[in-house]
């Protein structure tokens, strides 16, 4: 009977140890992926409202985005920033998307994917001599309305054999636009500030984050 018993416990402890030595990793570890996460976002806000000096979290209609602002006094609206989530092939892929004040698409960046190695990661893909994925530039300056894949009609070409990586981003960042855009034209008073600001000095550096 004790030759049942012993093994058992033995595991039992190795269990207890492994799990705690875990949950001290984890502890020490998940502060520091949480900076380096909102480093990203932070940098992605600057890539695609470049022309802002302040930028103000504020809420319309229950919709949280980020008004930025050309000078410190808030003088004039330089755009909006609004996250947009979309659902791709194997993860769901999280983009900043920069708006202008008329919700033409100014600049996006994506700050998480998680798609299938050499297809749907190739949304981030930069081509020799170029400085910003082939695939975000497509949505330079394009309006809300008119941002749909070749594979729906539309211009935006696609990722090959990544079609539902490609519709995913350009889905999401046109319905986080138009929500945004319904939710600044009902809100009545037509914003609400929430308590944080930060100005473009203090921006961090970015890190990046993943088909058919």
């Amino acid at each position: 009977m004790k030759d049942i018993i012993r093994p058992g416990l033995i595991l039992m402890a190795y269990g207890l140890v492994a799990g705690l030595a875990l949950g001290i990793i984890n502890s020490k570890t998940a502060p520091i992926i949480a900076e380096q996460e909102e480093a990203a976002r932070m940098a992605a806000i600057e890539a695609v409202l470049p022309e802002a000096v302040v930028f103000v979290t504020d809420t319309a209609d229950g919709v949280e985005f980020i008004t930025g602002y050309i000078d410190e006094e808030h003088s004039e609206i330089a755009g909006y920033v609004v996250t947009a989530h979309g659902a791709g092939f194997s993860s769901t892929i999280r983009t900043v998307v920069g708006l202008s004040t008329d919700f033409t698409v100014k600049g996006i960046e994506i700050v998480f994917q998680a798609e299938t190695p050499g297809l749907g990661t190739k949304i981030l893909e930069v081509r020799k001599d170029e400085q910003r994925p082939w695939f975000v530039q497509q949505f330079d300056g394009r309006e809300i309305g008119k941002l749909e894949v070749d594979k729906d009609g539309g211009e935006l070409v696609s990722i090959t054999g990544a079609t539902i990586t490609s519709r995913a981003v350009a889905r999401s960042v046109a319905d986080a636009a138009d929500k945004l855009k319904t939710s600044l034209e009902k809100a009545s008073p037509p914003i609400e500030r929430l308590p944080e600001e930060t100005e473009k000095n203090d921006i961090l550096e970015t890190a990046e984050g993943g088909e058919e």
